[in-house]
């Protein structure tokens, strides 16, 4: 775990608070979620089962072992993390409730939108299209509110729903008042770090047919991931630049995720406390591989990072309740079908911070989510 904050935080870097989440999925009618896509709709979902699943004792070192992936639901998670030209229907739609100096900054546009003063519209860089974008944990959050509302054009739609942006800011000390856990009735969400773990590195066949169990890495594997361009390697994590989502069309979760191997971390819902016996979240766990030096070894389930939710860290993939045949969102489904790989064992046990600098071997984790 990372000890510092995002770019330009700092933190004490001290224990998460323990922290419960109450997660429940409601049946209400399914909005048409997103515009174009390089993946057809019918199979942009994945059908996470096998609910009540034991957790994966993550070790991260100095005696610390976090239980992760135990989801008690049955949820749904997209299958690759939001896109350009996805952000870019969000924009559209929010910026009239923004003031003007909101409405074109990086924090808001990330880095692939662009907005012109001459004609007012924004637009999607040539070529960009279909990158994974790098957001602020609270724009996510912004972003899943609307669908929630339907995709209501109302200022209202973006700042309720799964988060109440009212909640959203940030005290003298460091610590925020974000809301912590998406909604009870929401129907859309930012994954917590069990449900993002569970749909990257459990197996429901790890061992043989209804043996389950996970992978160190998230490609179905003990076995670190290549590193190489498409065609060549398993994954650009570590090495760059950014490729378009699904550019490793073979290289999936257990569960038939893309690019949970890649060169962008992922916000996951799940907090990390700034000080001890503090209930407010400093910052938000990532999860996935990033560009830079760490690479591929953000890829490992014993390996997480942290940021500030205002910072532009990471991008994010969408989780959802589960659509019925009429269009609710319900918890029951299918499984999308998916192909394992099989590979031998390996252990990996060391944590990084954000920085590349080594968490100390005395730090302690008050509380896994």
């Amino acid at each position: 775990f990372m000890r510092k904050g995002g770019r330009g935080a700092g933190s004490s870097g001290m224990p998460m608070s323990r922290v419960r989440m109450v997660l429940v999925c409601l049946a209400v009618a399914a909005p048409a979620c997103f515009g174009q896509h390089p993946i057809p709709e019918s199979e942009r979902w994945v059908t996470i089962t096998n609910p009540g699943n034991e957790p994966f004792p993550a070790d991260f070192g100095g005696g610390l072992v976090i239980p992760l992936g135990r989801v008690d639901y049955e949820y749904q998670i997209s299958r690759t993390e939001v896109t350009a030209t996805e952000w870019l229907e969000f924009v559209k739609a929010q910026a009239p409730f923004l003031n003007p100096f909101e409405a074109i900054g990086i924090d808001f546009t990330t880095q692939y939108i662009r907005w012109s003063p001459a004609t007012g519209e924004y637009t999607v860089r040539p070529g960009f299209e279909n990158r994974p974008i790098e957001n602020t944990w609270r724009y996510g959050a912004r972003m899943v509110n609307w669908l929630h509302n339907d995709k209501a054009m109302t200022a209202e739609a973006f700042e309720n729903g799964a988060y109440d942006v009212s909640t959203f800011g940030t005290n003298p000390d460091g610590t925020v008042t974000d809301q912590i856990a998406h909604s009870p009735d929401a129907r859309y969400w930012i994954p917590t770090w069990d449900e993002w773990v569970k749909a990257a590195h459990f197996d429901p066949d790890r061992y043989g047919p209804n043996m389950p169990g996970y992978w160190m890495y998230s490609h179905s594997s003990d076995v670190a991931p290549i590193q190489g361009p498409p065609g060549v390697g398993e994954t650009n994590g570590g090495i760059g630049p950014f490729l378009n989502v699904a550019s490793y069309p073979s290289v999936q979760s257990p569960w038939g995720l893309w690019d949970t191997l890649g060169g962008i971390g992922e916000w996951t819902e799940t907090p990390w406390s700034a000080h001890p016996n503090d209930p407010l979240p400093a910052f938000r766990i990532t999860e996935g591989s990033i560009w830079n030096e760490l690479g591929i070894e953000a890829d490992r389930i014993n390996y997480a990072l942290i940021a500030p939710p205002s910072s532009v860290w990471a991008g994010f993939r969408i989780a959802r309740a589960i659509p019925n045949p009429s269009g609710a969102l319900v918890l029951l489904g299918a499984v999308f079908p998916f192909t394992r790989r099989r590979r031998p064992a390996h252990d990996a046990s060391i944590v990084h911070s954000r920085f590349g600098d080594p968490v100390p071997r005395d730090t302690h984790l008050a509380n896994s989510v």
